[in-house]
């Protein structure tokens, strides 16, 4: 039912071009899709052919447009209530979930910010932390050993990792780099004496953290940070406070200054909006490209067909039968051979279309010369003068000259033959390369990998 409403509607556009005053003729009577369709199908009408064709692309683009706008409006729709925050709150993920990216929109009197904020995940209670980390300990000891027996003996590199699997926490590795670097590699080659070193292990789970002391002295900042800058130091301070609660609540003022609060829009729904009729005239202009392909086809293989139809006609003429029996014998033959395979030729078809117009009251020569015509190949025009010159003057040597351009033509069959394989193989070298570089990498990562 919403099919044959779309056609409507597309018949109704049709007609309003029609009835135009300066009718937009490359839509409705392009030269090259009315010669593509008449090619493609030679008998019945070429005009209705064109309008229906014509009909069924504005059909289809219509509904590309109007499924397109649809659903622009809806995203716009979920765009525009997406972006309302509730009572300053913004929601966490849970712990594991990792963080969630947010663009932010923040207003005051001195204008508009975009912020992006990482909303770090919701941590474990204190409690829980506590439980898991007396598992911890043993493990990571154990797990940062590598190929050393136990830590009173490092003589290989140790392995300082950053997470342990099962766990939530996060290990930061601080060494005075003299003898171990903070990847656990040893520094020196060889050491006169034993050397004691410490290592320390900072855990956390993004709520804690411990650094290595240095002596520095802080003065104020040359340059005072931005409006912007304030706002995301007063995120990360509220973010660190608040780790352990579900929600964020965002300031309603910084520095005595009120600022709202939304999520940033997408513009999905608009970036698809203007997307829609590009891709519509592309699909419109696309649907003619594809029926140039089916011509490009039939002449292919009208090409593949000739040198056989050749053949057949110098075998049955030279056996004795006139130039109209020797068509008609081929044609019965194909009309019984589609009929059991349900599989059209368009070079047979057009030498049917022949003999329809010779039982019509059409001449012999015109009918052939048509027939050449209609094919739209050299070869087949070569072969419509060969048989229209016979009729005019009566040539003896026909059967010769079919036997000497069938021979001709199975020598242009092998070229066009050699010619497709050629193109196959240039098609498959792509698909090769892409498939050498898998090889490759799946060769040289783990080499690399090894080497470092």
């Amino acid at each position: 039912m919403r099919k044959d409403k779309t056609n409507q509607f597309a018949k109704l556009i049709y007609n309003r071009l029609e009835r135009m005053s300066k009718k937009p003729d490359k839509i409705l009577y392009d030269n090259s899709v009315r010669e593509a369709l008449q090619t493609l199908e030679p008998a019945g009408d070429t005009q209705s052919r064109q309008k229906a064709y014509v009909i069924k692309k504005i059909s289809l683009c219509g509904f590309i447009v109007v499924g397109g706008f649809i659903l622009s409006v809806l995203l716009w729709i979920k765009d525009e209530t997406g972006t309302t925050i509730v009572d300053n709150l913004i929601e966490r993920n849970i712990y594991g979930d990792g963080e969630r990216d947010i663009s932010l929109i923040a207003k005051d009197r001195f204008g508009t910010y975009e912020i992006e904020l990482s909303l770090e995940e919701r941590l474990y209670q204190e409690r829980e932390l506590n439980a898991l980390l007396e598992e911890f300990l043993p493990l990571l000891e154990k797990a940062i050993l590598g190929e050393n027996v136990s830590l009173d003996k490092v003589a290989y590199q140790l392995r300082l990792m950053e997470h342990l699997n099962g766990f939530p926490f996060t290990v930061a590795w601080q060494t005075d780099g003299v003898y171990i670097d903070n990847k656990g590699r040893l520094i020196h080659d060889i050491l006169d004496t034993p050397q004691l070193v410490e290592l320390t292990a900072v855990i956390s789970c993004e709520d804690f953290e411990a650094h290595h002391v240095l002596n520095c002295m802080v003065y104020s900042k040359a340059v005072q940070p931005s409006q912007k800058e304030q706002i995301i130091k007063e995120l990360q301070e509220i973010q660190d406070k608040t780790r352990n609660e579900k929600f964020m609540t965002l300031p309603s003022e910084i520095h005595a200054e009120q600022i709202s609060w939304t999520y940033k829009k997408s513009n999905i729904g608009i970036v698809l909006l203007l997307a829609t009729p590009i891709l519509a005239i592309v699909i419109y202009f696309g649907m003619d490209r594809d029926l140039n392909k089916q011509v490009a086809d039939r002449n292919e293989q009208l090409k593949l067909d000739y040198p056989e139809i050749v053949s057949s006609l110098a075998l049955l003429i030279g056996a004795g039968m006139t130039v109209p029996n020797a068509w008609q014998r081929i044609v019965r033959d194909y009309r019984t051979k589609r009929q059991e395979t349900g599989k059209t030729r368009y070079a047979y078809e057009e030498m049917l279309v022949t003999i329809y117009e010779m039982e019509s009251g059409v001449a012999q020569t015109k009918a052939y010369e048509r027939f050449g015509r209609r094919c739209r190949v050299q070869a087949y025009n070569r072969l419509a003068t060969m048989l229209s010159q016979n009729v005019r003057k009566g040539a003896a040597n026909l059967a010769v000259a079919l036997r000497e351009e069938a021979a001709y033509a199975f020598e242009e069959r092998k070229h066009t033959a050699r010619r497709l394989g050629e193109k196959a193989g240039t098609k498959l070298l792509v698909p090769m390369m892409m498939l050498l570089g898998m090889i490759m990498a799946v060769i040289m990562v783990p080499a690399f990998q090894g080497c470092f």
